[in-house]
């Protein structure tokens, strides 16, 4: 990576990509920076867009690997259907790095509804229109199960991987099936929801790929995913509510059958960051650990159910 991209020089850049017709009155302000990318909002009149800016080594992450490409192809295919925001650009920046905008329409309520969100997903679930170029991901619950053993294989050295290995569930606890491969989001919750004018909108799809629908209720009523995003768990209450408004039952008694093996993915990822991290990222590693204890915590009450 060449030099940072400062506030000006993005602002200069963005004038070369946007259709804004009155610059004076654009406001741009950086928003918190995430693991792997940096964000800014720009407020223009009647237009809002968000600006974000890719890290580089962020692609071979065992679990989340940060595309931007598939961002911006997902963009492209799911504003058709009121699913996510309009992609407004997506070029290489002047410091080297991919840069991607989204623009929409401001809303003046922010809070996103439970069964609104149930609906979104739902809607996102059932499209047919699949995204060309989207990464193939672990589908259902032996191969969710298997990719969690893999991440644990590489900190052989750590000593909560050995008690995480005691938390695994029964491979045989769930009979094996043809893997159901449809766009999966692998990052739902109320931290990637969008309120817009024109309804809501998911956001966040580099780390989208081709799996089981029963991903996105995971992360949905993952604690875990919550603490990364910043966001509180949700209570039983609410979780059943999202349950209960999910279009597809289907998918969610599938869920409620495999969700442990997710659950468990999901901990064995956060231990794996946990552990590589400590050095270079004492914060991060910090913030992964209590990921852990809640994915845990979690797991430990679903087995006394």
């Amino acid at each position: 990576m060449s030099d940072q991209l400062s506030d000006a020089g993005l602002l200069s850049f963005l004038k070369t990509l946007l259709p804004v017709k009155d610059w004076n009155s654009a406001k741009l302000r950086p928003l918190p920076i995430s693991y792997t990318c940096r964000f800014w909002w720009l407020d223009v009149p009647g237009r809002v867009y968000v600006i974000k800016e890719f890290f580089p080594g962020n692609e071979r992450n065992p679990l989340y690997p940060t595309l931007p490409e598939q961002e911006a192809d997902a963009l492209s295919v799911l504003a058709r259907h009121q699913l996510a925001p309009e992609l407004a650009a997506f070029a290489m920046s002047p410091a080297g790095t991919p840069i991607l905008v989204y623009g929409y329409a401001p809303r003046n309520l922010e809070e996103i509804e439970v069964g609104e969100a149930a609906d979104l997903i739902g809607r996102f679930a059932a499209l047919k229109e699949l995204i060309p170029g989207h990464q193939t991901v672990p589908s259902g619950y032996h191969e969710v199960l298997a990719n969690g053993d893999a991440m644990l294989a590489l900190i052989p050295e750590s000593r909560k991987a050995a008690n995480l290995k005691k938390l695994r569930p029964a491979s045989g606890a769930v009979k094996q099936h043809e893997p159901i491969r449809s766009l999966v989001h692998r990052s739902f919750c109320l931290g990637t929801i969008l309120a817009t004018g024109e309804g809501a909108r998911l956001i966040d799809w580099q780390f989208a790929g081709l799996g089981d629908p029963v991903e996105d209720i995971v992360c949905f009523v993952s604690p875990g995913l919550a603490m990364l995003y910043g966001i509180h768990p949700l209570v039983a209450e609410v979780e059943e509510m999202f349950l209960n408004a999910y279009p597809d039952q289907d998918t969610v008694g599938r869920f409620l059958d495999e969700r442990t093996a997710y659950h468990w993915r999901l901990a064995a990822y956060c231990l794996f960051r946990h552990e590589t991290l400590k050095d270079e990222n004492a914060p991060a590693a910090r913030a992964y650990g209590r990921a852990l204890e809640e994915e845990v915590d979690l797991l430990l009450r679903l087995r006394g159910r």
